[in-house]
């Protein structure tokens, strides 16, 4: 009940950010030069099959109508339809976005499963030139990986390891031609690929995630890594650990004390890599030809869009607000003094 009451709170500014963002990127997307109606139609069309297309899109009616119908819309759950696809847009988001998920989490994972331990086990290296190296060059790379553009990195790789050495697959999809996709029960390749017993696939999507996972949690790892190095940093000059080093606590019970005190900011932190991670998705999985929520991102830009861009954006918002609500649980979860107010 404390957790539930805690996160009450907190989603109670959620529909107002919703909200805000709707208005944001309608007023934006209506500000894009050029006429969407004229997009569809063509050049073959003349204006009065064009005005025809206008009146049935709504864009005839006044601009406040047109965000009132666009709302309503929403929360009966029709983001419009795409020009490009034909389908609805939440149908092509949900098709795509498992995919996006997918890449973003194990990026996620391999970054906090290195980052994380590797930070807060160079607060405790001893002195030695080998450890002050080693530490020099961890913060080396926690300021310099975030300067890497991700795209240029993700070409330089293949160049590399598909065409010089020939150690990856061709970094065009999921599947090599030759092995056929898995049915589709979560969108989430790895998950479908084990609930089908599809082994073949299983080892050919795995093959085609090493660069995209790397080339992400590279360059976003970066953070997560100077956040957990500050973080025990400014934990092991705190009173409690001076407290528990002097009264002779072995260095393993000392180190996890640190670690749990890490979590907070760590969490809150890659939290917003999760955000910078659907940006760098796109180009990323432009790239790689990954055929998920970026790309359908890139592709929406690129042929005007409208109602795909703004499903888009709508929807990016939504999983950086359903993130941050996880991140609440983590702080209510490990932080006595939250739950203590819950």
């Amino acid at each position: 009940m404390k957790l539930w009451r805690y996160l009450r709170r907190r989603m109670i500014f959620i529909i107002p950010q919703i909200l805000g963002v709707t208005l944001i990127t309608f007023l934006i997307v209506r500000m894009i030069p050029g006429d969407p109606a004229r997009i569809i139609a063509g050049s073959l069309v003349n204006e009065a099959g064009v005005e025809l297309i206008r009146e049935r899109m709504g864009l005839t009616e006044p601009l406040p109508v047109q965000l009132l119908y666009y709302v309503r819309n929403i929360f009966q759950g029709d983001l419009g339809r795409s020009w490009v696809t034909g389908n609805p847009v939440l149908e092509d988001i949900l098709l795509r976005l498992p995919t996006t998920l997918e890449l973003i989490i194990l990026a996620l994972i391999v970054s906090l499963a290195i980052m994380v331990p590797l930070g807060i086990r160079a607060t405790f290296s001893k002195g030695g030139a080998l450890n002050r190296l080693t530490n020099k060059l961890l913060t080396l790379y926690g300021m310099a990986a975030g300067a890497f553009p991700d795209f240029w990195l993700a070409l330089i790789l293949i160049f590399v390891f598909y065409v010089v050495l020939g150690w990856v697959p061709s970094p065009i999809g999921a599947f090599d031609i030759a092995v056929v996709p898995p049915h589709r029960l979560t969108g989430f390749y790895i998950v479908d690929s084990l609930l089908t017993g599809n082994w073949d696939a299983l080892k050919s999507v795995c093959s085609h995630l090493i660069l995209p996972v790397f080339v992400l949690a590279f360059v976003y790892g970066g953070g997560i890594l100077k956040v957990a190095m500050v973080s025990a940093n400014e934990v092991k000059k705190s009173d409690y650990i001076s407290y528990a080093t002097i009264c002779g606590l072995p260095e393993k019970d000392i180190q996890r004390y640190i670690s749990k005190a890490c979590y907070p900011s760590v969490a809150t932190f890659t939290a917003v890599i999760f955000g910078f991670l659907i940006g760098g998705a796109v180009l990323v999985e432009s790239v790689f030809s990954w055929g998920g929520f970026g790309q359908y991102a890139v592709q929406s830009v690129v042929n005007s869009d409208f109602a795909a861009i703004q499903g888009v954006v709508l929807f990016s918002a939504i999983l950086n607000l359903v993130t941050y609500i996880f991140v609440d649980i983590i702080y209510y979860m490990v932080d006595p003094r939250i739950k203590n107010l819950g």
